[in-house]
């Protein structure tokens, strides 16, 4: 008996996904999201009335990656082997774990490392894993343009700024899985400022985001196994 009662918890231990163990998992809730896998930013785009029409993902990489498949698993997983090219200036762009200041007016910028910027467009990855099926509302502020996607589907389209960077104007209902969700949010601004932030639910405290805290994104989910590392070494030479 006590061999089979063994067997059994091994077993169990075996079955557990790899985002059920401990990681150090951004809050959620009411709480804007900090960490993104972010792509380096598309510049010289002639502002968010241009860029909200063009898939850079999809242009950059001859449709191996777009703008809904990256809020898949597989299209996340994907974002290790692509490097983007620019179609608005021929620049390579490599993904990597970037940190939004969520009280600066210009965090696009900033989160990037420049002061201020014009024309540009940001995209940025999370990982959202529930622990059940789920309706819940999500509040997106932006300058200028977002547009979000949640397991493949758009469900966010808007065109105007939203007046600050914790100032939501369009809470938008979605659909959350159990288990892993992958949501892409994208943002074309003009002039002035330049910012997005996204929380969830006061009653989301039970939702898990990736990345973590400690920087880890594609190695701690389950996305395809991708066929490099390319992305996460162009992460550790901008480190460097």
């Amino acid at each position: 008996m006590k061999k089979f009662a063994i067997f059994i918890t091994l077993a169990f231990v075996v079955m557990i996904s790899p985002v059920a163990l401990a990681q150090n998992w951004q809050p959620a809730g009411d709480n804007w999201i900090e960490k993104w896998w972010g792509l380096d930013l598309v510049t010289e785009t002639g502002g968010f009335g241009t860029s909200a029409g063009i898939d850079y993902l999809s242009e950059g990489t001859d449709g191996a990656i777009t703008n809904a498949s990256v809020s898949t698993r597989e299209g996340a997983g994907k974002t290790a082997n692509f490097v983007v090219k620019s179609v608005s200036n021929g620049a390579l762009l490599g993904w990597s774990v970037i940190t939004l200041d969520i009280e600066d007016q210009n965090n696009i910028s900033s989160s990037h490392g420049f002061a201020d910027v014009n024309n540009v467009t940001w995209h940025g990855i999370i990982a959202i894993i529930s622990p059940d099926d789920r309706t819940t509302t999500m509040h997106p502020a932006h300058d200028d343009h977002a547009q979000i996607w949640v397991n493949g589907d758009m469900v966010y389209d808007v065109p105007d700024w939203t007046g600050g960077v914790q100032s939501v104007t369009t809470p938008t209902e979605i659909q959350l899985q159990k288990g892993e969700n992958y949501l892409h949010y994208k943002c074309g601004e003009s002039g002035g400022g330049d910012y997005v932030n996204l929380r969830f639910e006061a009653t989301d405290t039970d939702l898990l985001i990736a990345p973590t805290l400690d920087n880890r994104f594609l190695d701690i989910l389950t996305p395809v196994e991708p066929k490099g590392k390319l992305a996460t070494q162009w992460a550790d030479l901008k480190r460097q």
